[in-house]
C-alpha cells in the first residue's frame, strides 16, 4: 500500500491515531488482492462493503448472560447471610446490594449491544454521485429508550479521510490490543473534522478496503479484486445456531436513499 504519512493531517485526529490513509483521490500504487470479505456488490456506479463492529455477537451474549448469573449468586449470598452479619458489615452489605444492581444493567447493555445492531452496517460508494452512504448505528444508554437506532447519512466522497488507529480496551481479564481505520468527515477545504464512524474494526482489514473504495471511486469496479466467493446474504445467511445474529435486525434502507445509492443522477 501507498506509503502513510507519519504527521497527524487532520485538527482533531481519532483516538489511538497511528496514520493517516491515502487520500480519496489516490489510486492503490499496485493491483489488489482478493483478502477479506467479498464485496456485497458492485456494479459500474455503486460498491458496497460490509462492515460490522461486533467481532462475535454470541461470545458477547454468553457474557452478558454471566453478568445476570452473577447477580443471582451475589443476591443470593446477600439473602443468605442473614441479619446480623449484614448488620455488622455494612460496606460489605452495599456492595452485594451495589453487584445485584449493576450487573444487571450491564448484562442488558450487553445484550442490547449485541441484539440490537443491525446484521451489517453497509457502506455504499457510489461513483457516479461522488457519494458515500453509511448505514449508520447509533446506540444510547444500557436502560434507556433513546438513542437506540439506525440513521443511514450520506457524505461526498472528497470530503472523507481515513485514519489507522491502535487502542488498548479493557476487559474483565486483562486489556487487549486493537485495531482498526475510521472515516473523518471534514468541511471541504479543510482539514476541520466536522463527523467520523468507523470502517473496520479488529475483524476485518480497514486499510484493504478503504484501497478497494479509492480504486472503485477512481478507476471503476474493473479496479476492484476477482474474489473466488459469492457475496454473502448477510440478511439471510445466517447459521442457526448463530442465535444473537439471528435477533438482530435486517438491512432496511430507506427506498429514497436505497434507490439513489444505487444510481446514477
Amino acid at each position: 500500500m501507498t506509503e502513510k504519512n507519519r504527521k497527524q493531517l487532520l485538527d482533531k485526529p481519532t483516538k489511538g491515531w497511528k496514520a493517516d490513509l491515502p487520500l480519496p483521490q489516490i489510486l492503490p500504487s499496485e493491483p489488489l488482492l482478493a483478502i477479506g470479505l467479498t464485496p456485497n456488490f458492485a456494479d459500474d456506479t455503486c460498491l458496497e462493503l460490509h462492515t460490522s463492529r461486533i467481532l462475535n455477537r454470541t461470545g458477547a451474549a454468553i457474557c452478558g448472560l454471566g453478568l445476570f448469573v452473577c447477580a443471582l449468586m451475589f443476591f443470593s449470598l446477600f439473602l443468605s447471610l442473614g441479619i446480623k452479619f449484614i448488620s455488622g458489615h455494612p460496606f460489605f452489605s452495599l456492595y452485594l446490594i451495589a453487584a445485584s444492581i449493576g450487573l444487571p444493567i450491564g448484562g442488558i447493555g450487553v445484550l442490547r449491544t449485541v441484539i440490537c445492531p443491525p446484521r451489517d452496517e453497509p457502506i455504499r460508494f457510489n461513483r457516479k454521485r461522488g457519494k458515500v452512504y453509511v448505514y449508520r448505528f447509533h446506540s444510547g444508554g444500557p436502560i434507556s429508550r433513546k438513542g437506540w437506532g439506525v440513521v443511514p447519512v450520506v457524505f461526498n466522497w472528497a470530503d472523507l479521510r481515513a485514519e489507522a488507529w491502535t487502542r488498548m480496551a479493557a476487559t474483565t481479564s486483562a486489556p487487549i490490543f486493537a485495531w482498526g481505520v475510521d472515516i473523518a468527515v471534514v468541511a471541504p477545504g479543510t482539514n476541520h473534522v466536522i463527523d467520523r464512524f468507523q470502517l473496520a474494526g479488529s475483524n476485518a482489514n480497514g486499510e484493504h478496503m478503504w484501497a478497494m473504495a479509492r480504486a472503485f471511486m477512481n478507476q471503476g469496479p474493473e479496479a476492484l479484486p476477482k474474489y473466488p466467493r459469492p457475496p454473502r446474504d448477510w440478511n439471510n445467511d445466517v447459521p442457526p445456531y448463530h442465535l444473537a445474529l439471528r435477533l438482530a435486525p435486517k438491512v432496511q434502507w430507506p427506498a429514497d436513499m436505497d434507490r439513489e445509492s444505487r444510481t446514477a443522477p
